[in-house]
């Protein structure tokens, strides 16, 4: 490989350990770079000369495999530390507060509202489309595709493609009740 800058280049004679060299030498063979081109390439790494940024795929995936680590010791310690707090608070026993100590909210019974379970909306659901300019949805309807933001339903007329926003999934126990009309 003939390098312009050849006429301003310098000679150094360096000793290696052996492991070095052996490193280096097999490094030669994998990549098919003279000795020198591959020293050059990592003093130049070294005082970030290099105007080429480009990394090897293997010096890639070693970054992402080192990033993934660290990242999974990270969240570990993250999940631990919140284990610990969670852990060492104890709620109080309400006979332990006084009346005194509750807030008038406190002596109403609260209403427990079930989580919602939310999942992909998939071809055989039934869902309620919302009606354009309107705050009302129509009737129940049955998916029979779906993509990414959208779905298609069967109608009466036919079927038609909706928005996924634009529909509301009823779930299997409120398809069993019977419709009012």
């Amino acid at each position: 490989m003939e390098r312009a800058d050849i006429s301003t280049a310098k000679t150094l004679t360096i000793e290696l350990s052996s492991q070095i060299y052996e490193a280096l030498i097999a490094e030669v063979k994998a990549t098919g770079k003279t000795e020198s081109q591959l020293v050059e390439q990592g003093l130049k790494h070294i005082f970030k000369l290099s105007g080429d940024r480009d990394i090897s795929p293997d010096q890639s995936s070693a970054i992402e495999t080192a990033l993934e680590v660290k990242l999974k010791q990270y969240i570990d310690q993250l999940f631990a530390a919140h284990q610990a707090t969670h852990t060492q608070l104890k709620p109080h026993p309400i006979n332990e507060i006084s009346q005194s100590d509750r807030a008038p909210e406190d002596l109403l019974p609260q209403k427990v509202m079930p989580l919602p379970t939310i999942r992909a909306l998939q071809v055989g659901d039934r869902v309620l489309v919302l009606e354009p300019d309107s705050p009302y949805y129509m009737a129940k309807l049955l998916v029979v595709r779906t993509s990414l933001i959208r779905a298609t339903v069967e109608t009466d007329t036919g079927e038609k493609t909706f928005l996924k926003r634009d529909l509301r999934f009823v779930d299997a126990s409120d398809t069993a009740k019977p419709e009012l009309r």
